[in-house]
């Protein structure tokens, strides 16, 4: 999915005139666009016509709004009562504050108050249902596949795709990241794809044995390959983030509920396994 297909999020806030310098609208941009959305904020419309019709546009046609009323800006309380008036769905629509000082005029509405902006950021992931990303100390499992040159293009993907096809066998629910990598430095055709999960209600991945699982499942799902792709046991070992991010490329990640892909996160242009595995399996039902 290209980042102008994506669904719309529109932000209200005060802002300042740099905007790559405000923390608080990043925090706001990445976790959206984390979620799947293309971000707009009012000081980056393009429009050539009246800047406040293209807002109040936004404002009722957007698929999702955050309105942040931290420093007490007219244009905000406008925003935020054009909201009001067009009964905009509550669903579709967060209200930040950075205190719990409210205008009278406005008190009554729900604001979800953060007090930094880590807080911030774990508000809009509870709102969004987004799980938090891995930190770099925690443990996940590198698979590494030898290929043959019969097999062509795509054979990394296709290994993704046993993978992914072994995990949602688990029926898990959390959050996986995934990394990849061509070995080019080890003497043969191989390449590798490391896997971070966070579980849901768990601060833990999921043990050695359990890797071990996953693997053997790998292991019997590359049988369909007919031999052009095989999972290599003595190469495949449990790695921490810090190391898959400095020697493999990121290649997106998703939340998992209970054996199926409910959210696709960091979507980019090209290089998202699971946006790949996606695309596919709605190919493959029509």
């Amino acid at each position: 999915m290209k980042y102008e297909d994506r669904p719309t999020a529109f932000i209200a806030m005060r802002f300042s005139d740099d905007h790559w310098r405000d923390k608080t609208y990043l925090a706001i941009r990445e976790e959206l666009e984390a979620g799947g959305y293309q971000v707009i904020r009012g000081d980056e419309l393009k429009s050539s016509g009246p800047v406040v019709d293209e807002v109040c546009r936004l404002l009722k046609e957007a698929d999702f709004v955050v309105i942040d009323s931290s420093g007490d800006s007219h244009n905000v309380s406008y925003e935020l009562g054009y909201c009001h008036g067009i009964n905009r769905d509550p669903e579709q629509t967060l209200l930040l504050r950075n205190d719990h000082h409210l205008p009278f005029n406005y008190r009554h509405y729900r604001h979800r108050v953060y007090k930094d902006i880590r807080h911030l950021r774990r508000l809009l992931r509870d709102f969004l249902s987004i799980y938090e990303p891995l930190s770099d100390d925690m443990y996940g499992y590198t698979f590494t596949f030898e290929f043959s040159e019969s097999i062509g293009m795509g054979y990394i993907v296709n290994g993704a795709e046993f993978i992914i096809n072994a995990l949602l066998e688990t029926q898990m629910t959390g959050r996986c990241e995934l990394f990849s990598a061509e070995q080019f430095s080890i003497p043969g055709r191989f390449f590798t794809i490391g896997v971070m999960m966070r579980l849901r209600g768990k601060t833990n991945v999921p043990d050695y044995e359990a890797w071990l699982n996953i693997a053997g499942r790998v292991s019997e799902l590359c049988k369909q390959s007919n031999g052009t792709i095989n999972l290599v046991h003595d190469m495949s070992e449990l790695s921490d983030k810090h190391t898959m991010n400095k020697c493999l490329i990121y290649c997106g990640a998703a939340q998992i509920e209970d054996g199926r892909i409910y959210k696709l996160l960091d979507i980019d242009e090209e290089g998202n396994f699971f946006e790949s595995y996606f695309n596919r399996k709605q190919s493959d039902k029509k």
